[in-house]
């Protein structure tokens, strides 16, 4: 009886040892034969808008990429995180993307209900574009300058609306922390998406909006909406001869916003690297670099472990002001 429980064991040993290796090899074969049908890159926004238009830029070159078509999904809704979270549940399988501001980490510091954790439950591809923080009005505004809109909302009883791409987003962050530590009231307005909060502006519902300036780029151009600040410690190349706050002598703030593609964290990691090179290769394509220029972002290239360090310090960065403001996801 002892030998064959010896020999059984001896089988199961050999047996493990088999699975083992054969799940070793199938790893590389998965990467090598990735991917074999369309992938789904979902964007937490609306169509038109900030995040929308980074998408537009890389989409086609990154099914040049990888072979496949890259199929863009609108998701919007709750400040981003419906998108979001269907990118966390999703199958970890590659086949669903997510792209999302670098500000995400912040998210779960405003609600404790995301259905998702920003932090944990996804592997973050690498960061794809940045730009700054704009805050603008309507060409017809008698508000020529910052320090005029200031005045306008301490004159104002209840302040002014300021209308963003939603909660949570730099522009949230950028014109609630502004008017904080420069003490004027106002009132932030959350759309799901930069384009109808310009609309909404355009339309005289709000009297100022801020965005990252790609949000804005072609209304900025076509001179219907006047951009006044560059939530920025340096003038921007992009925007030159738009101020920012220490030409004004007040306090400021930096509010640049970056994006990240992401998958579900337990996506293996053969794939993670193989979507990584892909949308590395993409961002140094010159057609891909004009084309973010051109929409006033740069592309923002970083190795897998610096994309989450991006995310780790943007939530640094964000979470005593978040703290002391008492903001909630709405």
């Amino acid at each position: 009886m002892k030998s064959l429980n010896t020999k059984h064991t001896a089988w199961a040993r050999m047996a493990c040892v088999a699975l083992a290796l054969a799940s070793s090899m199938t790893a590389p074969v998965q990467a090598q034969g990735f991917p074999t049908r369309p992938i789904t890159l979902v964007v937490p926004y609306t169509p038109g808008g900030t995040t929308d238009n980074i998408v537009r830029a890389i989409q086609n070159k990154l099914t040049e990429q990888l072979g496949q078509p890259i199929v863009v999904e609108n998701r919007p809704g709750a400040s981003g995180n419906v998108g979001n979270r269907s990118v966390a549940r999703a199958a970890p399988d590659g086949y669903t993307m997510g792209i999302m501001p670098t500000t995400v980490g912040t998210f779960s510091l405003m609600s404790q209900s995301l259905g998702y954790d920003p932090m944990t439950d996804f592997a973050f591809i690498g960061t794809v574009a940045e730009t700054p923080s704009i805050v603008a009005v309507r060409k017809d505004s008698p508000v020529k300058s910052f320090p005029e809109l200031i005045n306008l909302a301490r004159t104002r009883p209840g302040g002014i609306n300021i209308g963003s791409g939603g909660v949570g987003g730099a522009g949230h962050l950028v014109i609630l922390t502004l008017g904080k530590i420069n003490n004027f009231p106002v009132t932030h307005i959350a759309y799901k998406g930069t384009a109808p909060s310009v609309n909404d502006l355009l339309g005289g519902n709000i009297e100022a909006v801020s965005l990252a300036i790609g949000g804005v780029k072609g209304q900025v151009d076509s001179g219907i909406v006047r951009p006044i600040l560059v939530a920025s410690t340096k003038r921007s190349p992009l925007l030159p001869d738009v101020s920012v706050m220490a030409d004004f002598n007040m306090k400021g703030v930096d509010g640049g916003v970056g994006y990240v593609l992401a998958v579900p964290v337990k996506t293996p990691p053969d794939i993670v690297a193989r979507l990584h090179t892909a949308l590395d290769n993409v961002l140094q394509d010159r057609e891909v670099v004009d084309r973010m220029r051109a929409i006033s972002f740069v592309p923002m290239r970083n190795t897998l472990a610096d994309a989450r360090k991006v995310i780790e310090e943007q939530t640094s960065t964000w979470a005593p002001v978040i703290k002391e403001l008492g903001l909630k996801l709405e």
